[in-house]
């Protein structure tokens, strides 16, 4: 029993040296920011943070990778809230005018909110090692918002149309324009994102309407197909596996490749295009909230997220698209990402601005759906 014990102990004593070990090899890559924030990040004890994007798969491996690279321990709790693009303002807007918050940290598509926010000293300073170095170039070329110290965007996507193949009817659809998905011997087979509950719909509508495009012709012809209106892109994609309705405008590479990993079967039936007359590239904003519970712990999260390695598990469970110079995405998720270099990418005027639209651009889709 003595050896027993012993054994036990030495054990023991040589697996904690194991993990302090790679703890502290992987240390010596961190930023001093990053370094800074840990050991109050730990007193917090947990991070929530709000979004619209990141499936709970992807939630799980950032959770783990997160706790892993900072040394928080089992015990620190990882919360992913994720909403639509307008719920997740609406939340956060509400808790900002109280003063009382159940998030730490708000990632989503919404110049606007966050060019206001800021100028209500919504937010806290973010002293980033990865911004300015990494991150910062690769967006303001992409003519992306932000506004450092206090608002950085470390992420996009952009939607796409997608189908299914083996649905009746299908076999030969592809789509190389908008054309492709207005034709009206495809009736019954279309669904139509209610623009209304995102700001991201709209904002690609916005965008499309400044570039020269029909927008109004899109939508009536959209119409005479007889679309089924939805908003989230997962009941979307359900509706166009099931054959229910096999063809839908804007979607999600993203969704794309998280079914397929559910269901290899699926990757020779789900097939994506891409849009000759553009494509807007859709950032994601973040900022920590002042008043916030786990101040620290969001900062080390906003870090984590410009990282490579937070990038990574990003990128790879949603399929999006980074502004990291020279980055080369997982292999996993680049047969599900544009090519950007022939890609053709529309932008916006004002993204702050484009929100003077939405009562408009919403009222001519409303006026033809509803």
């Amino acid at each position: 029993m003595t050896l027993l014990r012993a054994t036990l102990s030495t054990a023991s004593t040589l697996a904690v040296a194991l993990a302090c070990g790679a703890f502290a090899a992987q240390a010596a890559d961190l930023t001093a920011q990053e370094k800074g924030l840990i050991e109050a990040a730990k007193k917090e004890g947990s991070v929530t943070f709000i979004h619209p994007l990141f499936s709970d798969r992807t939630a799980q491996r950032m959770s783990a990778a997160f706790k892993k690279r900072y040394g928080l321990g089992d015990g620190f709790k990882f919360n992913s809230l994720r909403k639509g693009t307008g719920s997740t303002v609406a939340q956060v807007r509400q808790e900002i005018k109280a003063g009382k918050f159940t998030v730490d940290m708000i990632m989503v598509h919404s110049p606007s909110f966050f060019a206001a926010a800021a100028k209500r000293d919504a937010f806290l300073k973010l002293d980033s090692g990865y911004w300015e170095k990494d991150v910062a170039a690769g967006a303001a070329a992409a003519g992306q918002y932000a506004n450092y110290p206090y608002v950085v965007t470390p992420l996009a996507y952009s939607f796409q149309p997608v189908w299914n193949s083996a649905c009746p009817g299908m076999a030969d659809f592809k789509v190389t324009s908008y054309a492709d998905v207005l034709d009206p011997k495809y009736k019954g087979k279309t669904i139509v994102s209610d623009i209304t509950k995102s700001f991201t719909y709209t904002n690609s509508v916005i965008s499309l309407r400044e570039s020269g495009y029909d927008v109004n012709g899109m939508w009536k012809k959209l119409k005479a197909t007889d679309p089924i209106v939805e908003f989230r892109t997962e009941p979307k994609m359900q509706m166009l596996i099931s054959c229910q309705r096999p063809i839908d405008m804007w979607n999600l590479s993203g969704r794309v490749y998280q079914n397929v990993k559910k269901k290899p079967d699926l990757a020779s039936k789900i097939k994506q295009g891409t849009y000759k007359e553009g494509h807007v590239m859709l950032g994601n904003q973040l900022a920590v909230l002042k008043g916030a519970r786990n101040p620290n712990a969001a900062k080390l999260l906003a870090e984590f997220l410009l990282s490579k390695e937070g990038t990574d598990i990003a990128v790879e469970g949603e399929a999006i698209y980074s502004f990291r110079a020279n980055y080369t995405p997982p292999a996993a998720a680049k047969p599900y990402l544009m090519d950007l270099k022939t890609t053709k990418i529309i932008g916006m005027k004002d993204w702050v601005g484009a929100s003077k639209l939405y009562k408009k651009e919403r009222g001519i889709w409303q006026d033809t759906f509803r």
